[in-house]
């Protein structure tokens, strides 16, 4: 019986400086995922899970871990930009810009800001610029991460 192998994700040839990705589906984000997300990383700030508390300092309801929603909006990246990543190398300019709320859905896109050659012919390194949205289409994060990703052809690679 033949295996069939399926490939997935991109090579660092495959991306282009101006390139946009618009991820896949995108995810609503309910009461129950922002409780256990801030229970089990042993967030104690009240806003995220006392209602009146949140209420009481203006906000409609209680709102979304910001945590959890830079995870679910990074995690909704990973098949277009970083499957095929070696190691990835932080986050930067990270901002905030809306607040979340349980029901809200999460969409996200990004966008290639540069990519350059590393030290090891096999491997490059690609910046990326992600933005997070509402189901309103409204800006919820950016964040920029640098990704060292594998080549397909590392013998092509400039010496």
């Amino acid at each position: 019986m033949a295996v069939r192998k399926i490939e997935r994700g991109h090579y660092f040839e495959d991306f282009e400086v101006g390139q946009v990705f618009k991820h896949h589906w995108g995810r609503t984000i309910n009461e129950g995922d922002n409780s256990l997300f801030t229970s089990v990383t042993m967030n104690f700030n009240p806003v995220y899970f006392n209602r009146e508390y949140a209420r009481s300092l203006g906000y409609n309801d209680i709102i979304v871990n910001h945590l959890l929603v830079l995870n679910v909006v990074f995690g909704l990246s990973v098949e277009d930009l970083s499957e095929r990543a070696i190691a990835h190398l932080g986050y930067e300019k990270v901002k905030f810009l809306a607040t979340v709320y349980p029901g809200d859905t999460l969409t996200s896109q990004s966008e290639v800001l540069s990519k350059r050659e590393a030290s090891r012919p096999d491997r490059g390194v690609v910046k990326f610029r992600t933005t997070g949205f509402n189901q309103r289409g409204e800006k919820v994060l950016e964040y920029e991460r640098p990704v060292l990703i594998r080549k397909r052809n590392p013998g092509a690679a400039k010496e």
